[in-house]
């Protein structure tokens, strides 16, 4: 058991054991003395401080543990180095020949490692870049680009997808809290024109800046190609503010050596006087500049109001939601059922037949995945108002977790519904009527209380489905709508020839589905009476289909009501109906 302390390091709280924080306090005091009497020494420790903290966040949160210990402060004095480290150093030009004379290490004799300390997802891109010592935003941007299929005639999506998967399986990570010697790409602010790019660009390839000028305002000629890529990297590339920035930005790892003699630079920098060509090449960028710094206070405003409009938008649509989420759950799920969903080609479907195959269970798996969405929306709104990020990463650790849990349970009830669908099983009736006379098709116009009650099975459910008698037209398109057609053929009886269609999971359960379609038609006297609909013995959707056939022999004369001519499937000009009274169209004999 140990005693531990609470401190404030740049702000941030950490807990530490107290043998690490006398260590640290030690550290801290020895770098205060020493750059004291420096030109702005408490934004150099302030700086340094910061670069601590940042470490000690990294620990805390890839670790998962609670107190920074005595190895953790080693590990950091070790990466940073102590006062009496450099101060014990030779010239300059001592070291310089023993560093040129060291045998250089090849990239490739270290292990590859997932960078822990530096990971957005899986820290796999950040694992890359610390092998080859690369800045990780390009690997991210060459992944993020592979991913999404920007590059053209090569879409990889799929290969980076498994492969990020399998590294992140597959290969170890670790902690890596070594300073490092690649170069990170910033905008040099010190150097800058508009707004620092070139500057970050020389500084990060070490190519002369005045050609990269010149090179930039001959792309603007190119269709504006070249002021595009300078505004998008102008607005995805951070600033290097701080001293630590700029050596990141130079590739000079992080130690007090080095802070020491980036000072001593600082303070007495190279003042190379520009050539005249320069200078008139600068002159347009540079007048643009002065009128940006002139109008930036506008801008400001400009984006302070559009910040604050995003965010009210997205609080207002978060309250929505969730009013809409609240009122759907008190109402209960037997009030979300009775609506309609198109499934294809505007055919509606009661939601009651579809969600009674649901599970009980997926009703919570739909808060699960919906609610932190609906809070995400609505924590984004409030963090744009209030200038503040307000989750931290237990949070959004939490928040997509259930959201996660809740989209697979999502899946797993719509693959339940949707095993119901596997096999596909038809049968036919036969029926013949003698020809002996002329018949008269007409259709049975049920009522719309009638053709809800055959798929659901009760009047009350019909009655509460009747709200809107046009959505359930007799002509429309609901699924229930039974498919008539007219045929003529080489025989001597009217035959009708119901042809009955359903799903199942196994081709038997869908037989017995195609069987439990309830379609009736009837002969009175001269008439042939069709239902306009279909109805269902078992009220269960499986995607019935109800197709009837009539075959009529030639040669024979037979007629039909004008609202069974615009039901049935053939096409029939108002120049057949001759019996404009009685409404009848008359066959040819």
């Amino acid at each position: 058991m140990k005693k531990t302390l609470s401190i404030n390091i740049a702000g941030i709280v950490f807990h530490i054991e107290e043998d690490a924080y006398a260590t640290l306090d030690t550290y801290l005091k020895s770098i205060h003395a020493y750059f004291k009497n420096f030109e702005g020494a408490k934004d150099i420790v302030d700086d340094i401080e910061a670069r601590i903290a940042e470490k000690f966040w990294n620990i805390r949160e890839t670790e998962k543990t609670e107190a920074i210990t005595q190895v953790h402060v080693d590990a950091l004095i070790a990466s940073l180095g102590t006062i009496a480290d450099f101060q014990e150093i030779e010239e300059e030009d001592v070291k310089k020949e023993q560093t040129f004379n060291e045998a250089p290490k090849s990239v490739f004799s270290k292990p590859f490692r997932r960078d822990l300390s530096n990971k957005k997802l899986g820290g796999v891109a950040s694992g890359i870049a610390n092998y080859f010592e690369i800045d990780p935003i390009w690997v991210r941007v060459i992944m993020v680009v592979g991913f999404f299929g920007l590059i053209p005639l090569l879409y990889v999506g799929n290969f980076v997808f498994w492969a990020y998967v399998i590294c992140w399986i597959a290969i170890p990570g670790e902690i890596n809290l070594e300073a490092k010697t690649y170069r990170k790409f910033y905008r040099d602010p010190e150097k800058k024109v508009i707004g620092g790019v070139m500057a970050g660009i020389a500084a990060y390839t070490g190519w002369d800046i005045g050609l990269l000028r010149i090179l930039a305002v001959i792309s603007f000629f190119f269709f504006g190609s070249g002021a595009a890529a300078y505004i998008f990297i102008l607005v995805i590339t951070p600033e290097a503010k701080s001293l630590t920035d700029k050596m990141e930005m130079t590739g000079e790892p992080i130690t007090l050596e080095n802070i020491e003699r980036n000072i001593k630079e600082t303070v007495q920098p190279d003042s190379a006087e520009e050539k005249p060509i320069t200078r008139i090449l600068l002159f347009p960028f540079r007048a643009f500049a002065a009128i940006f710094s002139a109008l930036k206070p506008l801008l400001m405003g400009v984006r302070w109001f559009a910040q604050y409009l995003v965010g009210i938008v997205l609080l207002i649509i978060a309250v929505t939601f969730m009013i809409t989420l609240v009122v759907l759950t008190t109402a209960g799920i037997s009030g979300f059922d009775h609506g309609l969903i198109g499934i294809s080609f505007g055919e509606a479907v009661p939601i009651f037949l579809l969600a009674q195959d649901l599970p009980a269970w997926a009703v919570y798996a739909t808060h699960a995945a919906i609610i932190p969405m609906i809070l995400g929306i609505g924590i984004g709104g409030i963090s744009l108002l209030a200038n503040r990020k307000l989750t931290n990463k237990t949070y959004q650790y939490t928040s997509t977790a259930i959201a996660i849990i809740g989209w697979i349970g999502l899946f797993a009830a719509f693959s339940m519904v949707g095993r119901n669908f596997q096999r596909t099983a038809s049968l036919n009736q036969i029926k013949e009527i003698t020809a002996d006379s002329s018949y008269v098709f007409t259709l049975n116009r049920e009522s719309q209380e009638n053709i809800w009650e055959k798929m659901l099975g009760n009047t009350i459910l019909a009655d509460e489905f009747l709200e809107d008698d046009e959505l359930h037209d007799f002509n429309g398109n609901g699924f229930s709508r039974a498919s008539i057609s007219l045929e003529g053929y080489d025989g001597k009886t009217i035959q009708v020839i119901a042809f009955a269609k359903s799903n199942g999971k196994t081709r038997a359960d869908a037989e017995l589905n195609a069987k439990s379609i309830d379609y009736q038609w009837l002969q009175k006297g001269n008439q042939i009476v069709m239902d306009s609909h279909f109805g269902l013995k078992n009220f269960k959707f499986r995607n019935q289909r109800m197709r009837v056939k009539v075959l009529i022999p030639y040669g024979v004369s037979f007629g039909m009501t004008h609202d069974f001519a615009l039901y049935i499937e053939n096409q029939l000009d108002n120049g057949y109906f001759k019996n404009e009274e009685n409404d009848l169209f008359v066959g040819s004999k």
